[in-house]
C-alpha cells in the first residue's frame, strides 16, 4: 500500500433496543485514508468485508483523524488469508468431533484442514490423535514422528502445541519421542516449570526415576 493511504480504526457506540432492553453496542469500521490529499485535510473511504475502499472518499481535517480515529499499522499482517481462516475452522470441527469421539469424522475433518495447509500444526496433531484412537497406531506414530521433524514446531509461539504433542506422546506410551520432543521445546523456552513437570513425567513413566526426579526438582 501507499506510504500515503493507510487504515484506521473509528469506533462509535450505538443504542439498540427500546426502554429496559436496550444495550449500548460498539461498532467498529476500518478506513483507507489518504494523508496527502491536502495539507490539512485528508480523504477516507470505508473498507468492505473484502478489505477494499469503497464509496465515495469523505474529507475530514487531520485533527478530526487524530481525535476519532485510531491508526492500524499491522492490519493486514494480522489478518488471516480466508485459507487459513477455513482450515482453522476445520480443525475446530475436527476437534469437537474427536471430543464426542466420533474419530472417522474427527480425521475428515482434520484431512480438510491439511488439504488447505500440510503444515497445520493442530491439524497434523488431531489426525494422529483420531488414528491412534481408532487402533491405527502404526499411521499414528508416523504422523508423530513427521509432527517431531517439523521445526515449524519449535518455535515459541507454538508452545502450547508442542507441550500438547509431547502430553500425548507420553499419553501413547511413546516416551522416547516424548522426551525427544520436550528437549527440543526447553531449547527454546528453558524458564518453562511445565516443560521440566512433563519431561520428569515422562522420564518417570519410563521408570528413569533418577532423571525423573531432577527434572521434578527443576519444575519446583
Amino acid at each position: 500500500m501507499n506510504q500515503d493511504k493507510r487504515i484506521y480504526l473509528k469506533q462509535e457506540t450505538i443504542r439498540l433496543g427500546f426502554g429496559s432492553t436496550s444495550r449500548d453496542t460498539v461498532i467498529e469500521n476500518y478506513f483507507q485514508v489518504d494523508l496527502a490529499a491536502q495539507e490539512n485535510i485528508v480523504s477516507i473511504r470505508l473498507l468492505n468485508i473484502s478489505d477494499q475502499p469503497f464509496g465515495e472518499p469523505t474529507l475530514i481535517t487531520r485533527e478530526e483523524l487524530e481525535q476519532n480515529y485510531t491508526p492500524c499499522p499491522d492490519y493486514f499482517q494480522n489478518k488471516k488469508d480466508p485459507k487459513a481462516q477455513l482450515a482453522e475452522k476445520h480443525v475446530e470441527l475436527g476437534e469437537e468431533h474427536f471430543d464426542n469421539r466420533q474419530f472417522f469424522s474427527a480425521e475428515r475433518e482434520f484431512n480438510n484442514a491439511l488439504a488447505l495447509n500440510e503444515k497445520d500444526l493442530k491439524a497434523n496433531l488431531g489426525k494422529g490423535k483420531s488414528l491412534y484412537a481408532r487402533g491405527e497406531k502404526k499411521k499414528a506414530k508416523e504422523i508423530f514422528d513427521q509432527l517431531s521433524r517439523m521445526e515449524d514446531l519449535y518455535e515459541k509461539e507454538n508452545k502450547h502445541v508442542f507441550n500438547e504433542f509431547g502430553i500425548e506422546l507420553r499419553r501413547r506410551n511413546l516416551h522416547d519421542e516424548a522426551i525427544a520432543n520436550y528437549a527440543k521445546a526447553m531449547a527454546l523456552d528453558p524458564g518453562d516449570p511445565v516443560l521440566y513437570y512433563n519431561l520428569g513425567r515422562a522420564y518417570y513413566e519410563k521408570k528413569d526415576l533418577e532423571k525423573s526426579m531432577e527434572q521434578l526438582t527443576k519444575a519446583l
